[in-house]
């Protein structure tokens, strides 16, 4: 039996569509003809061609081709701009509306694929002939691949030990509940589903593919919604991360059957045993040794790149074997990225070498490839299979959504709060779509299914950004209705004091110690010791009250906790200190500090300043991450907060009182409820007598009017001086001020008599006294006065504590 005609036509239809360089020689050979025991004749078409010589890069400018889209670098260029170009054409509108980059992407590939552009030939001749197609594809899937190893180094498995029920209860009911509906739907349907190019196990298939949650995806859209730390991210975490592992192994197991019932039970039974033994290689052999490479590598030094060389070699080995047990090739990559330890400091090199590059460069690619493989015109809207989809996607969706939103009701959820976690968890992304195009690579489903699915993919993507935004705002929960202020205290002081490195460790102690806590008048330090998020997918919150252990075997916040509970030992009974670790992105820092606050019901956040001051006088470091750390909890905290700037590694040279050694404090009031917060802290630090405090209280000269604030002002100075008299470590002085510019030389004159000033910021308070200086303000979140004394021309010795009352919604 001749196999020639039907390869014939097949070589030449390949190259009427797409020709080959006409200089170059092509080689085309065909694979030989199987005959099996029955003498039945199959034929494997195998179709090779390779041009000689392989060109790929232009002759440039002045070659002798006048085109240099024959070769395949310039055109693999060409084609990754314009779905850049395109992507973020579509995203700069799309993303003010609410629409996730997915979305983009995929907008971007169907207009530069068949459903539009690629139904003229000469363009697609040109940008995106079909071996183009096929090394960009490689490549992009490499991308992919990365990306779902990194995946795997993201996630902390370590949580399947901690979650809760309800984390558990809603992973396993979101795959099961929406699998079951699906394959009763498929069932129910079945004459519907028939269609050239589908088999019976393509329903089936598509189902399991639907059902499936995975934990990339939530974790994109967490970080794209910014609720990775929040409390209800926390619980999608959890919940995808069950839901994952349990997909995982289903699929598995899924493609265990599928190979015995289309080969023998014997194949399948040797692939379940290699499987098996890879993952005992994978747990009980690259495990130990990554964990010995985190050994190896010395405390705040980074991994050797050979390790992480030798890591990447690994990974793509693990693909190559996951094929040869007749698994995907990305199944191999997964099971080695949950071996290697999360965070720092191997899991965090590894995110950050290969995550811009395989998520930021090649992941795009990858989806805008997928879609521009996608015909839209396959698609006929009016046919039953058509109809039988959409019923089968809508009542998976929809089961998905109820699977979770029932239990979290039952366990008397906020409807909103239960609402919104249900939409995340079944949300879907570039997972789903990398697994359709698999399985319409390998026809298990068709094209007109493909483009459906992918339809579905960017609608359901869409749908549920917009929602949850609507549904979910985690700032609600901080707005103030209940007064959280030094003023309204009682003689116990809740604080909480947040570390982000021992510098500030030493700030905080040496200010909670002038404090002077007594056993009438104790502190609660609540110590956040605050990480940002490397190398993992999910947020972190540690008390080590209640979890002696951290989550892994790094020790968190170890240094931070040592010291803050020597000083509690030395001021036993009139100082406790609660311990926190969070390990969270920058940007989100915020929800934890205010969640934080909010739980222990602190009166007053205190922030380091993001100026870290060199022994000489000049700026050593300028963290402007920490700058928009501290703008956003001054925004949303649920208690009053001080930023405090250290200077205290500086000595005061010129200071009278200097060889007293003696602790002095200066506070500048110049009214307004900040300023009445700042002077409730003086209060409290002068209660020892072990302090020298002065209250300076500038006094516009200009200014005779007599509202409501000035009366409250003059209450408030008026019943703290009667309070406070006859006290020795006190002193109460008046200065009247002309103008501005006087303010100003008077607040300078200050500085080299004190170790701290203390100063409200007067958020939008304006005065006489301060007229004009915002304009000049270089940080408006430390206030005019503030600002002056945090200046980096000001070579003053004295640390500075700028104060803002809580704000209290309306």
């Amino acid at each position: 039996m001749s196999r020639r005609p039907a390869l014939e036509d097949e070589l030449w239809q390949l190259e009427l569509d797409y020709p080959f360089n006409e200089n170059a020689r092509d080689l085309c050979r065909v694979g030989p003809t199987f005959v099996d025991s029955t003498e039945s004749i199959s034929t494997q078409k195998v179709l090779q061609c390779v041009t000689f010589p392989p060109r790929g890069f232009s002759l440039g400018f002045f070659g002798k081709v006048s085109t240099p889209w024959i070769y395949s670098v310039p055109t693999i260029e060409s084609q990754i701009l314009i779905m850049y170009l395109l992507t973020q054409l579509f995203h700069f509108p799309l993303k003010r509306l609410g629409f996730p980059k997915l979305a983009s992407e995929i907008f971007a590939g169907l207009i530069l694929g068949s459903t539009l552009l690629g139904r003229y030939k000469s363009y697609q001749e040109r940008l995106f002939p079909l071996p183009s197609q096929s090394i960009l594809g490689a490549l992009s899937t490499f991308g992919y691949l990365l990306f779902l190893f990194l995946s795997g180094v993201k996630m902390d498995t370590s949580m399947t030990r901690k979650i809760g029920r309800r984390a558990l209860v809603i992973g396993v009911l979101n795959h099961i509940v929406p699998l079951v509906t699906g394959m009763i739907t498929v069932f129910a349907l079945s004459s519907s589903f028939f269609q050239e190019g589908v088999t019976p196990l393509s329903a089936p298939i598509e189902v399991i593919t639907i059902a499936k949650t995975s934990f990339p995806v939530i974790s994109f859209l967490l970080k794209d919604l910014g609720l990775l730390n929040s409390e209800l991210g926390r619980l999608a975490l959890s919940s995808a991360l069950i839901s994952d592992l349990f997909g995982l192994t289903i699929n598995a197991i899924s493609a265990l059957v599928v190979i015995g019932a289309k080969s023998t039970l014997e194949r399948a039974i040797k692939d379940a045993f290699l499987l098996i033994a890879f993952i005992i290689v994978v747990i009980f052999v690259f495990r130990p040794l990554m964990i010995w490479v985190v050994k190896r590598t010395p405390e705040g030094r980074p991994v050797k790149d050979l390790y992480i060389l030798l890591i990447v070699l690994a990974v793509l080995l693990s693909g190559i074997f996951s094929d040869w047990f007749e698994q995907t090739v990305l199944f191999g990559p997964i099971i080695f990225g949950l071996a290697v330890p999360e965070g720092p400091p191997l899991g965090s090199t590894l995110v950050d070498k290969l995550d811009p590059f395989a998520s930021g460069f090649l992941l795009p690619i990858f989806v805008s490839l997928m879609s521009l493989r996608t015909n839209l015109s396959a698609i006929n809207p009016s046919s039953s299979f058509t109809f039988a989809n959409i019923v089968l996607v809508c009542v998976a969706s929809i089961s998905k959504i109820l699977a979770c939103l029932l239990p979290m009701l039952y366990c008397k959820m906020p409807l909103n709060d239960a609402a919104a976690i249900s939409l995340i968890m079944s949300t879907r992304g570039v997972v789903d779509l990398a697994t359709y195009s698999f399985l319409r690579d390998t026809k298990i489903i068709n094209q007109a299914s493909f483009a459906f699915m992918v339809i579905a993919t960017a609608v359901t993507a869409i749908f549920v950004q917009i929602m949850v935004r609507r549904l979910y705002d985690p700032s609600r929960k901080y707005a103030g209705y209940q007064r959280r202020n030094l003023i309204n205290s009682n003689n116990k002081l809740p604080i909480l004091v947040c570390i982000h490195n021992q510098d500030n460790t030493a700030a905080i102690l040496r200010l909670l110690e002038k404090s002077n806590p007594t056993r009438e008048f104790p502190i609660v330090a609540n110590v956040l010791h605050l990480i940002e998020l490397r190398g993992r997918a999910s947020s972190v919150f540690i008390s080590h009250q209640v979890q002696t252990k951290a989550i892994s075997d790094v020790s968190y916040s170890e240094n931070v906790i040592l010291a803050f509970q020597g000083y509690e030992r030395n001021n036993y009974g009139a100082v406790t200190i609660q311990a926190f670790t969070a390990i969270s992105p920058r940007n989100l820092m915020h929800e934890d500090i205010c969640t934080l606050a909010l739980d222990v019901l602190a009166s007053i956040i205190i922030l380091p300043f993001h100026r870290k001051w060199a022994v000489d006088g000049s700026v050593e470091v300028e963290d402007h991450g920490l700058r928009t750390l501290n703008c956003s909890v001054l925004e949303r905290a649920p208690c009053s907060v001080g930023i405090l700037v250290d200077r205290g590694q500086l000595r005061r040279s010129n200071s009278v009182r200097a060889s007293e050694n003696v602790y002095c404090v200066a506070i500048l009031f110049l009214g307004g409820n900040d300023d009445q917060e700042a002077l409730a802290f003086a209060k409290r630090m002068a209660i020892s007598g072990t302090i020298s405090l002065t209250v300076i209280r500038l006094i516009s000269k200009q200014d005779t009017s007599s509202d409501v604030d000035q009366v409250i002002d003059l209450d408030i100075v008026g019943d703290w001086k009667h309070s406070r008299s006859g006290w020795e470590n006190v002193k109460y002085v008046e200065q009247h001020v002309n103008e501005t510019t006087e303010t100003a030389l008077l607040v300078r004159s200050l500085v080299d008599d004190y170790d701290l000033i203390i100063t409200g910021r007067r958020n939008n308070t304006h005065s006489p006294l301060t007229a004009g200086l915002e304009e000049w303000s270089e940080i408006p979140e430390l206030g005019v006065i503030g600002d002056m004394l945090a200046s980096k021309d000001l070579k003053t010795r004295a640390s500075v504590l700028v104060i803002q009352q809580q704000q209290t919604a309306l």
